[in-house]
């Protein structure tokens, strides 16, 4: 059964399991003072996630303290002034305060102000591959959190770029057994933009890496996006939301392509800056559990993504006009609305 596939990945220190033992308030003494429980669990909220864990050995009372909800909604509104609605096992929230897991951008460069370190060009011809500053389009928006204040960004030419970058998912026991029981939503976006004497098409997409280094089919979620010759060249944010994704992810990769449609030379394709992958701890939904007490996993069904760019099924051949992108993208083409 995937439950007693997934629940060895669970560490026996972490275990949601209560044991039936005596009430003892010795926890709630220091230095021969009492102190209330609701206090010493306000108290114990300052410690950081990882001395918690050690903690919990000091007396059955904190063991009791630190797996309850209330000690990990004090740390949540700490950190996040607001209050944590969901009553999600502790280990959820140790998980979130003792790594950086979630809520952080996993992809490197998205700028290119490092030129072309971390990416991987699959198909990249034409010229040059950055701009110190966009020619031709608005600047990069200001106080945008994604572009850590830089200016440049990556460009693509009149042949299609294609390029990617891999990002390997942690491979601790705990984060591996939320990622396949709990399934959280992962957030992908980057900005795009082009010159405003040129047509531009730009596609988005991510695949998924199993453990046994295959992929999951054609089943990529993607979005798209086309920017007309002579409309200004403001940066528009393309955007997926992968709602579920195959059990057993290890990695994922993040893939970009675009060209200019009349195939001028220079740098006349898409912009593109500030990409972002994030995996959403707030998406976590409460699971029920079987008779044994063991939490039930979500099903994985098929791919899901929500996103705003055009739906597959409005793009047309544009070789009529131009071209379009093959399903397998072992050949890339354009594509139009």
């Amino acid at each position: 059964m995937i439950k007693n596939q997934l629940q060895h990945l669970l560490p026996s220190t972490l275990s949601n399991q209560e044991y039936a033992y005596m009430n003892t308030s010795n926890g709630l003494y220091l230095n021969c003072t009492y102190f209330p429980e609701e206090v010493m669990t306000v108290i114990l909220s300052h410690i950081t996630a990882t001395h918690l864990l050690k903690c919990r050995i000091v007396c059955r009372k904190w063991n009791e303290i630190i797996k309850s909800h209330s000690l990990w909604s004090y740390i949540y509104e700490r950190n996040y002034h607001t209050k944590a609605t969901k009553r999600l096992p502790w280990y959820l929230y140790f998980c979130l305060f003792s790594t950086n897991y979630f809520n952080v951008n996993l992809l490197k460069n998205g700028n290119g102000e490092e030129g072309l370190s971390h990416w991987k060009l699959k198909v990249w011809e034409g010229d040059n591959y950055v701009e110190q500053v966009p020619i031709c389009a608005n600047p990069l928006p200001r106080n945008v959190q994604e572009f850590h204040g830089n200016e440049s960004c990556l460009v693509t030419s009149y042949f299609s770029g294609f390029k990617s970058q891999l990002i390997q998912l942690p491979r601790s026991g705990l984060f591996r057994y939320i990622l396949s029981t709990y399934k959280p939503m992962i957030y992908i976006s980057e900005w795009t933009t082009a010159r405003k004497d040129c047509s531009c098409v730009y596609k988005l997409q991510c695949s998924f890496i199993l453990e046994d280094g295959s992929t999951e089919g054609n089943s990529r979620p993607f979005a798209c996006y086309y920017k007309p010759q002579w409309q200004e060249g403001k940066w528009e944010k393309v955007e997926l939301l992968i709602v579920d994704y195959p059990d057993n992810t290890t990695s994922l990769l993040f893939e970009n392509e675009g060209c200019n449609t009349q195939s001028w030379k220079g740098h006349y394709g898409s912009k593109m800056a500030g990409g972002v992958v994030k995996l959403l701890f707030d998406s976590i939904q409460l699971l029920n559990a079987d008779n044994d007490g063991d939490i039930v996993p979500r099903k994985f069904t098929g791919v899901k993504f929500l996103s705003n760019g055009f739906p597959q099924n409005e793009a047309v051949d544009y070789f009529k006009c131009d071209y379009i992108w093959s399903d397998n993208n072992e050949e890339c083409y354009y594509f139009m609305p």
